[in-house]
C-alpha cells in the first residue's frame, strides 16, 4: 500500500472538535426530552455540555440546528442519493430509491422513524416553534438548488428547460406530503420510511 492509499487519520484537533459536537448533541437531546424544546435555552445546553455558549455557536448556528441535526444528515444523504439516480428517471422512482438509500446512510439511524418519535419535526412544522419550521424550509430550499443544478448538469434537456427545477420541487413535494400523512395520525399510515414510498407510488 502506498502512502497515498493509507487511510486518513483525523488530527487531534478534529477528534476534539467532533467530541465536543457530540457532547453538545447528547446534552441537548437529554434536555429536550426532559424539559421540551421551548423550555430549553442555549445556556442550559452549554451548562449541561460543560462548554461555553460561544462554543455551541461555533458548531451550530441556532438551537433549531441542534434539534434538527439528524434531519440535516438525512437531507444531505437524500440529496446525494437522489443525485446518483439517472437524471431522466421517473420522479417517483427516484424519490423512493433516494429516500430508502438516505435512511440507510443516516448516522442517526432510521430518521423517518425518528420523525414520529425522537424528532418532533412533524408536529413542529405546523404548531411548533417557527425557528424549527424555518430551519427545515431553508435547508430544503438549498437542497432543491443542489438537486436542480445536478439535474441540469447531467440531463439532456435544452438550456432554459424547467425540468431540472421541476424535479427538485417534486422531490420536496413528495417529502412534505409524507410528513403531512404522518401528522394525520391515520391508522393506515406507518410512521416509518415506507411512508414516502407509499406517497410517491400513489397509495396515499
Amino acid at each position: 500500500m502506498s502512502s497515498t492509499d493509507a487511510p486518513t487519520v483525523p488530527s487531534r484537533q478534529a477528534r476534539r472538535k467532533a467530541a465536543t459536537r457530540a457532547g453538545i448533541l447528547r446534552a441537548a437531546d437529554a434536555l429536550f426530552a426532559e424539559r421540551g424544546y421551548a423550555e430549553t435555552a442555549i445556556e442550559d445546553i452549554a451548562e449541561a455540555a460543560d462548554v461555553a455558549v460561544r462554543t455551541i455557536y461555533t458548531h451550530f448556528p441556532s438551537k433549531a440546528a441542534i434539534l434538527l441535526d439528524h434531519f440535516d444528515d438525512w437531507l444531505d444523504a437524500f440529496v446525494a442519493a437522489f443525485s446518483a439516480r439517472p437524471p431522466d428517471e421517473p420522479i417517483c422512482a427516484a424519490v423512493r430509491a433516494a429516500s430508502r438509500a438516505a435512511d440507510g446512510r443516516c448516522p442517526g439511524g432510521d430518521s423517518w422513524q425518528a420523525m414520529g418519535g425522537a424528532l418532533p419535526i412533524v408536529e413542529d412544522l405546523v404548531a411548533g416553534s417557527p425557528d424549527i419550521a424555518g430551519h427545515v424550509l431553508q435547508r430544503w430550499m438549498r437542497a432543491q438548488e443542489r438537486i436542480a443544478a445536478d439535474a441540469a448538469a447531467r440531463g439532456s434537456w435544452p438550456a432554459g428547460s424547467v425540468e431540472p427545477r421541476a424535479r427538485a420541487v417534486a422531490a420536496f413535494t413528495a417529502w412534505i406530503a409524507a410528513v403531512s400523512e404522518i401528522r394525520s395520525g391515520s391508522p393506515d399510515v406507518d410512521p416509518g420510511i415506507d411512508v414516502l414510498a407509499r406517497v410517491t407510488s400513489g397509495e396515499l
